[in-house]
């Protein structure tokens, strides 16, 4: 009370008239705190007990409401009681300038000027006030905490971005992204397309049923079920535009190979919609004769695609690459991710650093890459990170210590922008998810498309072009014989081994290259 006789309290002016109200709902709570035996202080147990009080005195609900916004006030002056004042108000319109008196802003002040000056909303610093007394009701952070916070799925969004802002390195904020994931996962009214996208009938409930298949039962992947979508829409497309009927048969199957071929597509891209449909054929119950004429058809055109794998040489000679800058690249790009402002494109660039830099010293296979998972093909401990997987393609096992050139890297692709501090907790928190996984989609790992784009976008090339060079270098090196450059690629058949070493290209032989041990040397920078 001598606070707002002396101006001394935020909210003076408007007190001063209410003294005498103020003054009685103070005494009133301290009264009824005394009768219930209860501590001296406002909390919701002292609060709720004042109102009990007052409706059996029969007070009108105004007069009640009345008091409750001057204890409001008290709770937001003195930060006694703040819990109950948030909870038990409508809305939230504490002043900025008290919010930021409480103890939990502490560690933020220094930042807080200029975060203000950048025109933050007071809705924001309230929200964010609001989360970091929801944090601080426990010991660690729980992904299920911190989904209890209330706050819609568009508040959560701002939320995670200013208490990312303010506190990037802190693996809280991981869990709150999480949760605002889930909470707009799960939103009402909110549909999610399925893998197959939109189609129509009765295409439609065929694939329904196919992806209701779980992969331990001979079902298939999401990245399957969404090619087989993509493979039927390009049917009906064929079928429109021959003025055939908009089904499968073999009149429209072989329209929509044959427009395959015309098409710009590879070979080997046709040759795989052919499976693609030819598979859905089968599953979805049409005459055996259309599923196999699609499948034999994806071999014949792959077959005849074998000379299209030269087309990687030729894509060298247009842009020439070489172990040493891929691993040049992957390290600009772990330097300079953390100058990234939009968060999605700094953990890309930490995952894309990771993936390039792993690729240059164990060049397996973009599926074995991001298929594998934390704690099981590739784990951490005191020395570095290790490897121990069974390759996909091969079923050839690669196990043992990672360079700890590496080490830096996948790191930095477990942590993203959590600092290293926090380096075992996170770990043990990925455990079981994938090394190269997507945050937005709850660690699971990205789809073989966002490898590529974002390979070919920064060195020209797709994963698999490091598996060539990696032969280019044992086949310069005279102390390096065809078995070596054999295991460290993972070729278990001689045929996939004579082509990598007949077609390593003459003109990047010429280049100065010495050994493998030069990667490791660009990567320590």
């Amino acid at each position: 009370m001598a606070d707002i006789d002396t101006g001394r309290a935020h909210c003076a002016p408007a007190l001063q008239k209410r003294r005498d109200n103020a003054s009685s709902a103070l005494r009133c709570l301290a009264e009824t705190a005394q009768m219930n035996r209860l501590p001296m202080t406002l909390s919701a147990e002292t609060a709720e007990a004042m109102i009990q009080r007052l409706q059996a005195a029969n007070w009108t609900p105004s007069s009640i409401s009345g008091f409750k916004t001057l204890l409001r006030h008290y709770a937001y002056e003195t930060e006694e009681g703040v819990d109950w004042a948030l909870e038990s108000g409508a809305t939230d319109r504490r002043p900025v300038e008290l919010v930021l008196r409480a103890p939990h802003w502490g560690p933020y002040r220094a930042m807080l000027p200029m975060l203000l000056e950048e025109d933050i909303s007071a809705r924001e610093i309230r929200l964010a006030d609001r989360w970091l007394r929801h944090r601080n009701k426990v010991t660690h952070l729980s992904l299920e905490h911190a989904a209890e916070f209330r706050a819609d799925p568009g508040n959560f969004r701002g939320l995670a971005a200013f208490m990312t802002a303010i506190d990037p390195g802190n693996p809280d904020t991981r869990i709150l992204q999480a949760a605002q994931r889930k909470r707009r996962s799960t939103a009402k009214g909110v549909k999610h397309k399925p893998a197959y996208g939109d189609l129509p009938e009765p295409f439609l409930s065929q694939m329904k049923a196919i992806s209701r298949t779980p992969r331990e039962l001979g079902g298939y992947s999401q990245s399957r079920i969404k090619v087989m979508g993509s493979a039927i829409r390009r049917l009906l497309r064929s079928a429109k535009q021959h003025e055939l009927e908009l089904a499968l048969t073999m009149e429209t199957a072989t329209a929509f190979a044959e427009d395959l071929v015309a098409s710009d597509l590879t070979l080997i891209s046709a040759a795989g919609y052919c499976d693609f449909l030819g598979y859905f054929a089968k599953r979805a119950g049409y005459a055996a004769e259309i599923g196999n004429a699609l499948v034999e058809t994806h071999w014949a055109l792959k077959k005849e695609a074998k000379p299209d794998l030269k087309r990687k040489e030729i894509k060298l000679a247009r842009v020439p690459i070489d172990l040493i800058d891929l691993a040049k690249t992957a390290r600009v790009l772990l330097e300079q991710a953390p100058l990234e402002n939009d968060i999605r494109n700094r953990r890309r660039d930490y995952t894309l650093a990771g993936a390039i830099a792993l690729l240059c010293k164990l060049p397996i296979r973009a599926l074995d890459l991001r298929q594998g998972k934390i704690g099981r093909e590739f784990s951490r401990n005191s020395e570095g990170w290790r490897v121990d997987l069974e390759t996909s393609k091969t079923g050839t096992r690669i196990t043992g210590r990672l360079a700890d050139c590496l080490t830096p890297f996948l790191d930095a692709t477990l942590l993203m922008d959590t600092d290293p501090a926090y380096l075992w907790k996170i770990y043990d928190q990925r455990v079981g998810t994938a090394l190269f996984a997507n945050p937005a989609r709850d660690w699971k790992c990205y789809e073989r498309e966002w490898l590529r784009r974002n390979m070919t976008e920064h060195t020209g090339h797709s994963a698999h072009i490091v598996r060539t060079l990696i032969y280019d270098y044992c086949t310069l090196d005279d102390r390096l014989d065809a078995k070596v450059a054999q295991a460290l690629v993972g070729h278990a058949h001689a045929t996939s081994k004579k082509f990598y070493e007949v077609n390593a290209d003459r003109y990047r032989r010429a280049q100065a290259f010495k050994n493998l041990s030069a990667i490791e040397k660009s990567l320590q920078g």
